[in-house]
């Protein structure tokens, strides 16, 4: 019996793969229309036979996975490079690298005078990034007017298709040498949705820097550092040579917006919520609400986004009981996502890390903690273990092909240093709260977790020193790429066989 469950199971796959399909070989859009005739004549022949409509949701999903692609592909084009000159808005926080910042451009080409103020309406379905120096300051919904000759980006990695990276987020046209000027703000006014959002936006962006210069005057470096990864997201704040030794062990997913981060997150809100007396079940809806949280004060990138999706969705799993029946929901949701830009099922790391981690999770940590008696587990140690192998095994082949680095030491690392990490971010937040109150009753209350923060980054500097800690593996191409997730499916077959 064909149940609506499998119809709408073969819908999504079929959809997900006319994608994938269309992605690679890039075949003329008209022919998907074939698709939605030959549906529309089976439905009319037999709808009522389950196995028909089986087939028909099936070419429905080959035709709008086929059109939706081939219609973002033909959005890739070499636009003109002529003379640009435009006001802008900054759509998202600057990213400051070693040597230029990068900003992300709404052009604003309808201007609109009223009184002694200008109307700004940005219109962002078309965004431009410009690099400038790093002498110049920047902030998210900054009004900025710029002149600069954009250029069309290249490809220059083989394994890195930088064109289509950026057009996943509407960006086609580069700017290097732009000439920057600051538009004074009482001289304009935002139009509508963009007006509430950059007020909202500066409003969590200032609350961010409050909370990180209180992480700052508590903790010393590169304690504070580690702390505000934890805490805030992102590794740009530690220095180069302890982000190499968290890259080399496989910790860099504890202060990088990830997957991995989010579900570290979660447990920390969970475990305050316990802290201050919350029922497991509410102490949920709190982990939710600051991942959402979380999420805004970086600046709600899509790849945070992303990995905020999959890290509630398995919170509810595991909430519920119900994580070995979560498959569906995680690739409902990973659907979702590539339906609203198609390009990130091949060209977003990010999101293929993301959607592949929580899937495993979802499929190999309930066979593996129900073999391993997960419910004698100490400090939870078995739980961080198997964790953190399903989600290794899910990324492991995405890693090889793009990184070509495997981290041989990346279980025992985290093994030792994420038992204490939601217990660090706790007492972290507690710090801060009391800083806000005495600076120098914080200075007392942070001791314990500056002392926790060192011993593990002490942990992993020693861990990183090993020869073989972090290993190159060159050369894994398409083919090997293909093989390693067939086995994975193989093995995560005879797993689930045995339960």
């Amino acid at each position: 019996m064909i149940t609506n469950s499998k119809i709408f199971q073969g819908f999504l796959y079929c959809f997900l793969s006319a994608i994938f399909l269309e992605l690679i070989f890039e075949l003329e859009v008209w022919w998907s229309y074939l698709f939605l005739i030959g549906g529309l004549i089976l439905f009319s022949i037999g709808y009522r036979k389950r196995e028909i409509l089986f087939f028909c949701f099936c070419f429905l999903g080959i035709f709008l996975g086929w059109w939706r692609t081939g219609w973002e592909l033909n959005r890739i084009y070499e636009r003109p490079s002529q003379q640009l000159e435009t006001y802008g808005y900054i759509f998202s926080e600057p990213k400051l690298k070693a040597e230029y910042q990068q900003l992300v451009i709404c052009p604003i080409p309808t201007i609109e005078k009223e009184a002694n103020q200008i109307l700004l309406k940005p219109i962002c379905q078309e965004k431009i990034i410009v690099f400038d120096n790093l002498h110049s300051s920047y902030s998210f919904g900054q009004i900025i007017k710029i002149n600069c000759q954009p250029k069309n980006p290249e490809n220059k990695h083989q394994k890195f298709n930088y064109v289509r990276f950026l057009a996943k987020d509407n960006i086609y046209q580069i700017c290097q040498n732009a000439k920057i000027e600051k538009i004074n703000k009482d001289k304009y006014q935002l139009v509508g949705f963009y007006q509430f959002k950059t007020f909202s936006y500066k409003f969590i962006f200032k609350l961010k820097s409050k909370l990180e210069e209180k992480i700052n005057s508590s903790f010393s470096f590169p304690e504070s550092a580690y702390l505000s990864g934890l805490l805030l997201g992102g590794e740009d704040r530690l220095p180069a040579d302890i982000q190499e030794n968290f890259r080399r062990t496989g910790t860099t997913h504890t202060v990088a917006v990830s997957g991995f981060n989010i579900t570290i997150l979660a447990s920390f809100f969970m475990t305050l919520g316990i802290v201050i007396g919350f029922y497991r079940q509410k102490a949920f809806w709190l982990a939710v609400i600051g991942i959402v949280f979380f999420v805004l004060m970086i600046g709600s990138p899509s790849s945070a986004i992303r990995a905020a999706i999959m890290g509630i969705l398995i919170l509810w799993a595991m909430k519920k009981g119900r994580l070995a029946d979560s498959v569906q929901l995680i690739i409902l949701a990973g659907a979702l996502m590539v339906a609203v830009s198609p390009l990130i099922l091949l060209y977003d790391v990010g999101f293929q890390l993301s959607f592949l981690a929580a899937l495993s999770i979802v499929l190999i940590y309930e066979p593996l903690s129900q073999r391993f008696n997960i419910k004698s587990d100490f400090l939870e140690l078995k739980s961080i273990l198997l964790v953190t192998i399903s989600a290794q095994l899910g990324v492991l082949g995405i890693l090889l092909y793009t990184f070509e680095t495997f981290s041989p030491i990346s279980l025992l690392a985290n093994l030792i240093i994420l038992p204490l990490v939601p217990l660090m971010m706790l007492t972290g937040f507690i710090t801060i709260v009391v800083a806000f109150f005495s600076p120098l009753a914080a200075s007392f209350v942070a001791l314990p977790t500056q002392m926790a923060l060192s011993l593990e980054i002490a942990v992993i500097e020693q861990l990183s020193r090993i020869s073989w800690a972090s290993l190159e593996i060159r050369n894994i191409g398409i083919l090997g790429l293909i093989i390693y997730y067939l086995l994975l499916f193989i093995f995560i077959k005879i797993l689930r066989k045995r339960i």
